[in-house]
């Protein structure tokens, strides 16, 4: 589900940057920001960094017609924290300015999307300098033009009854 979602989200960006950017191979991809020493994709990277459980309810019972009870878990509500980072050569860093600033228009025009049914919000997340050094310490790589935006809406729901009982008659219970 995660792929799928940012895959999606790429490749809208992707279509998006395409207007006023002209890169055969596509400026927009879904990946790792690695190391320095590997290969520099000269596109905008998106990359997981971080999921963030939203606050939900317990356990949901219902009494069924014949007196039963059974329970589901409450779906696993997920925000995910993304980056998106201008992964580009020193020597095209003014480029990688260029689509940074594009990619943050895209994220104001398209707050909102929906993928298979579901929907989900972008918004950018405010980071000190000193988070922002901790993440890109923490992913290894060298830092970039970047910016972390909070995606909302992640629904994680297997369904699985989790279980069953009789409802008791009468008022005592024996032990």
């Amino acid at each position: 589900m995660i792929r799928k979602i940012l895959t999606y989200y790429a490749g809208r960006l992707d279509e998006y940057l395409g207007r006023t950017h002209r890169q055969p191979e596509g400026l927009a991809m879904v990946g790792l920001i690695g190391t320095a020493a590997e290969e520099t994709p000269n596109k905008l990277v998106v990359s997981l960094v971080n999921l963030e459980k939203e606050a939900t309810g317990d356990s949901v019972y219902m009494r069924s017609t014949s007196g039963n009870y059974a329970g589901t878990l409450a779906p696993l509500l997920l925000n995910m924290h993304i980056m998106l980072a201008a992964v580009y050569e020193s020597k095209r860093y003014a480029d990688s300015l260029s689509v940074l600033s594009d990619t943050l228009e895209f994220i104001q025009s398209m707050p909102r999307f929906e993928t298979e049914g579901h929907r989900y919000t972008v918004e950018l997340v405010p980071m000190s300098t000193m988070d922002l050094h901790n993440i890109w310490t923490t992913m290894g790589g060298q830092y970039h033009p970047s910016v972390i935006c909070k995606v909302r809406g992640l629904v994680i729901d297997s369904g699985t009854l989790v279980s069953g009982s009789t409802a008791a008659q009468g008022n005592e219970v024996s032990v």
